[in-house]
């Protein structure tokens, strides 16, 4: 029975290391896909960074420009503004000298006819120079022209340029709320890693535990059929076990299946031994020709191998003690972990109770509520009756009533073996005052029994099972009448 058991125990734990060696390679491959995703993931983020950084140094650079000719413009401006400025001046200053000289000659005679020529020279000279101005002032107006293109074909591109950087932001926006998802799955990734890695290292210890049983076993299943081997050839020599066993000390009958088997491995050993030293005992009796020195040999030998063999037994005695010990505390500890699951256990109970205890106290406040209601009207009632008439002719009886078949019910849980026994009599008409009478009494027992809680007698089964119909019957039909008082009120 038992090498079937630990057959079987030992297939279970190949079968759990296969199925834990599966899942590892499952996890594995698994951890490996998830690696290369992210590596992919990782490497297309670095390429978005870099062809970000790409547009932001182009961008930088179109920025620059952009602001040069900007600067180059407001200077021609400038320029230009200035050296109009100073032509107008120059032209009025001309203008001036003009009207002074034109003045003076015609105060001055016909003797200046010659510097009259020459002032006409003169004037034909400011003529050339004035067309010369007009002149530069053209090519001014041209290169103005071309400026002014220059400027517009400028905006354009500053525009073009702004429409692309705004393109770039929006881009680099999708790109880094991609590379923030990257991050969460990233993140998401390697706490998937961490639950898996735990997995995998409780599969581990698992598997390491399954291994180390299995070796435990192993060496049992071998040092078992070592000893079964020895104890069979050693069955066959009841001498030596006459002479060894009684000092072997094998008192192992309530320690555990290890403890015995070593004992039975060292025992077994001494006795391999003991049998050698008395062949050789024998030999040398054999040979031996004095018979009183082979007798004092004989005798030494013997109380050697007496010392030996109770040092040998102190010593088994000594371990066995200590395996006995190590016994008790693995017994400890085991029991310690059932006390704790236990305690757990009591725990998870002691809050049920305590949730069943709360809505129990809740249902019987309700209860306490509806009563006090139920009292309130009561009185209400017995306030509103009129005072009796005087009494009319003998009439039919009238149909049950609801109180009184309630109070019957009452009385007969409270004396159930005389309403088992006896049958109800029927009932007869009564007054006003006797149903308020009633009605008092089993309100004044509703509360006390809500109070103070029902006591139960013992029944004999015969009357419980004759009585139960009949109660069930009458519960309901008092339940029922209870619901139409309250409903008609």
């Amino acid at each position: 029975m038992n090498s079937s058991d630990e057959e079987k125990q030992l297939q279970l734990i190949t079968s759990l290391k296969e199925q834990a060696i599966g899942e590892y390679e499952d996890l594995r491959a698994e951890n490996q896909k998830t690696k290369e995703k992210c590596d992919k993931i990782m490497q297309e983020r670095d390429e978005a960074v870099k062809k970000l950084e790409e547009f932001q140094k182009i961008s930088h650079m179109v920025i620059e420009e952009v602001n040069f000719m900007q600067n180059h413009l407001e200077i021609e401006k400038t320029c230009r503004e200035s050296a109009e400025a100073l032509a107008t001046k120059l032209n009025k200053e001309n203008k001036t000298l003009k009207r002074i000289s034109m003045l003076y000659m015609a105060k001055l005679g016909p003797d200046v006819i010659t510097e009259e020529i020459n002032i006409d020279d003169d004037d034909s000279s400011t003529d050339t120079d004035g067309a010369a101005e007009t002149c530069v002032s053209v090519q001014c107006q041209k290169q103005i022209k071309e400026l002014r293109d220059q400027i517009v074909s400028v905006q354009e591109e500053k525009k073009i340029l702004a429409i692309e950087l705004e393109n770039l932001k929006s881009k680099l926006v999708e790109v880094v709320e991609e590379v923030n998802k990257v991050k969460q799955e990233k993140a998401a990734l390697n706490s998937e890693v961490l639950e898996q890695r735990k997995v995998l290292e409780k599969c581990n210890r698992v598997s390491i535990l399954a291994v180390e049983e299995y070796e435990e076993m192993q060496v049992n299943l071998e040092l078992e059929k070592d000893l079964r081997k020895k104890a069979e050839s050693f069955a066959q020599e009841p001498s030596t076990h006459a002479r060894i066993l009684p000092h072997c000390g094998l008192y192992t009958s309530h320690c555990h299946r290890e403890v015995r088997s070593q004992m039975e491995e060292e025992c077994g050993f001494h006795m391999f031994i003991e049998q050698n030293k008395l062949k050789r005992q024998s030999h040398l009796l054999m040979q031996s020709s004095v018979p009183d020195q082979q007798l004092l040999k004989a005798l030494d030998e013997n109380a050697k191998l007496t010392q030996l063999l109770e040092e040998e037994r102190i010593q088994h005695q000594q371990k066995v003690k200590e395996l006995e010990e190590q016994l008790e505390n693995e017994t400890l500890r085991k029991e310690i972990h059932n006390l704790k699951q236990q305690l757990e256990l009591l725990e998870e109970d002691k809050k049920e109770l305590e949730s069943k205890y709360q809505n129990s106290e809740e249902k019987a406040r309700n209860l306490k509520h509806s009563v006090d209601e139920l009292q309130k009207r009561v009185n209400q009632s017995e306030n509103s009756v009129p005072p009796p008439p005087p009494p009319p002719p003998p009439l039919p009886p009238p149909p049950p009533n609801p109180i009184r078949s309630l109070m019957s019910m009452i009385r007969k849980r409270s004396h159930p073996s005389g309403s088992g026994a006896k049958k109800e009599k029927p009932t007869q008409p009564e007054t006003t005052e006797e149903v308020t009478d009633l009605k008092r009494q089993a309100v004044e027992e509703m509360m006390d029994r809500i109070k103070k809680g029902v006591h139960l007698r013992p029944v004999n089964q015969t009357a419980r099972l004759k009585t139960k119909p009949e109660s069930s019957k009458g519960c309901e039909s008092a339940v029922d009448e209870l619901k139409g008082i309250l409903a008609s009120q």
